[in-house]
C-alpha cells in the first residue's frame, strides 16, 4: 500500500486535452476504446457509460466519471435532452489508483471533496487557454484533484458511519443519483436509505420536502419516462419494456401507465408507430 501511495504521489499525469463538449443526441452508439484516460465532470444533461462486462454507470449534472484508458465503453446520453460536459484526457503510469478509484467508488465522495473537485474545474474552465504553461498548471492541478480522490475515499473507507452527518443537499443528490441508476431494480425505501446511509423515516422526509413528491412517486414516474421513451423508440414487447423499467408485473405496468398517461401502452406503441417515430 505504501509504495502504491508514493507511486500516486510522485507521478504527476500529463494533460492532453482539456474542453468542454455539448451534445444534443446520442453521441456515440459504437463501443470504442480510449487510448488516454478521461475525467468527465457532467454540467448538463445525463450520460451513462455501458461497460464491456455489462456494468452501467449513469452520472447526472455534478457528478464525475472516469475511463481507464484500454477500456472498452459505450457512451449514451439522454435521448431529446444536451448533455455538456467538461473532459480532460491525460497519460499516467499510476493504473494501481485506479483500482481504488472509480466509478464503483466515486459516488462515495465526501460533501466537502466533491464541491472543492467541482469549484477547482469550474474555476480552470473559465481560464483556460492554448499555452504550453497552462499545459502545464492543469496537469498540476488534475495531480491534485486525482490526490484529493484518492485520500477522500480512502479516508471513507475506514469511516463507520461515513454519511452519518451527510448535508441535506448531498443526501437528496446521491438518494436521486441512485434512483435513477437502478430504476430496473426492485427497489425500496428502506434499501435506499441503507445505501445512503440514513433511516428510512428520515429518507422519506426529506425527500417528499425536497423534491414535492413521495419516494414511491418519484420512482414510478421515473420508470414510467423510460417506458414512454421505449415505446416511442424501439417495437419491444410490452412485457419486455415492462421488466427493464421495473415494474413487477406486464399487468401492473399497463395499469399504471394508463393511469397517468390516459392510453395504454399497446395504443402509445402504436401511435408512435403510426407517426414513424419506433428506430429498433
Amino acid at each position: 500500500m505504501e509504495q502504491c501511495v508514493n507511486k500516486i504521489l510522485s507521478h504527476i499525469p500529463q494533460v492532453t486535452n482539456f474542453r468542454g463538449l455539448e451534445y444534443a443526441n446520442i453521441y456515440s452508439t459504437n463501443e470504442h476504446i480510449p487510448r488516454e484516460h478521461e475525467l468527465l465532470y457532467v454540467l448538463d444533461g445525463k450520460i451513462t457509460l455501458h461497460w464491456e462486462d455489462h456494468l452501467v454507470y449513469q452520472a447526472m449534472p455534478g457528478d464525475f466519471l472516469l475511463v481507464e484508458a484500454g477500456t472498452r465503453h459505450r457512451d449514451e446520453f439522454a435521448l431529446l435532452k444536451g448533455l455538456r460536459i467538461l473532459i480532460m484526457q491525460f497519460h499516467w503510469e499510476c493504473n494501481e489508483f485506479f483500482q481504488f478509484v472509480n466509478n464503483r467508488t466515486l459516488p462515495n465522495l465526501s460533501y466537502d471533496v466533491s464541491n472543492e473537485v467541482r469549484r477547482r474545474l469550474d474555476f480552470l474552465r473559465s481560464n483556460c487557454d492554448d499555452s504550453p504553461e497552462y499545459r502545464q498548471h492543469l496537469s498540476i492541478q488534475l495531480h491534485s484533484i486525482l490526490l484529493l480522490f484518492y485520500f477522500d475515499l480512502m479516508k471513507s473507507q475506514h469511516t463507520t458511519e461515513p454519511h452519518a452527518l451527510l448535508p441535506l443537499q448531498e443526501a437528496m443528490r446521491r438518494a436521486k443519483h441512485f434512483l435513477d441508476q437502478n430504476y430496473a431494480e426492485p427497489l425500496s425505501l428502506k434499501q435506499t436509505a441503507k445505501h445512503i446511509g440514513i433511516s428510512p423515516a428520515y429518507l422519506s422526509r426529506i425527500f417528499h420536502k425536497e423534491f414535492g413528491v413521495s419516494f414511491s412517486d418519484y420512482l414510478t414516474s421515473q420508470r414510467l419516462q423510460v417506458a414512454r421513451k421505449l415505446l416511442q423508440t424501439t417495437r419491444l414487447q410490452i412485457a419486455e419494456i415492462a421488466n427493464r423499467c421495473g415494474f413487477s408485473s406486464s399487468s401492473y405496468f399497463i395499469k399504471v401507465f394508463s393511469d397517468h398517461y390516459k392510453v395504454t401502452p399497446k395504443n402509445y406503441a402504436a401511435e408512435a408507430a403510426k407517426n414513424g417515430k419506433p428506430t429498433a
